[in-house]
């Protein structure tokens, strides 16, 4: 024995420490966007609400969450395509839409 560590010790089952899952909060998706896919693109609406619900161009995308990240929401779509909102400090930045293979940018929404 060593310093009184006890003999027992190397028999035992070492403790694995789990990471604590921290809840994310979508709070930084829900708000009023604007979707574009170049400069000279059309600019499209989206808004996303308190519970994750996403509208574009005012008509809601049937969906439901698939994760949660302090910097991602991945919603699955009802033909089994994902809808990816990337953001970057806690300001929602991209959407990808994999059923068109497309990257959005998104930017707040301007006063017109």
């Amino acid at each position: 024995m060593k310093n009184g560590q006890s003999f027992f010790r190397d028999f035992l089952p070492k403790q694995k420490h789990t990471k604590q899952s921290k809840k994310v909060s979508p709070i930084i998706f829900v708000g009023s966007w604007q979707l574009q896919l170049s400069d000279n693109a059309r600019i499209h609406s989206l808004v996303i609400g308190p519970d994750l619900t996403v509208n574009i161009d005012h008509r809601t995308i049937p969906a439901q969450v698939e994760s949660l990240t302090s910097d991602s929401l991945v919603l699955l779509d009802h033909y089994g395509y994902h809808i990816t909102i990337q953001a970057d400090n806690d300001v929602p930045v991209q959407l990808f839409d994999e059923a068109d293979d497309v990257y959005y940018v998104i930017s707040p929404v301007q006063d017109q």
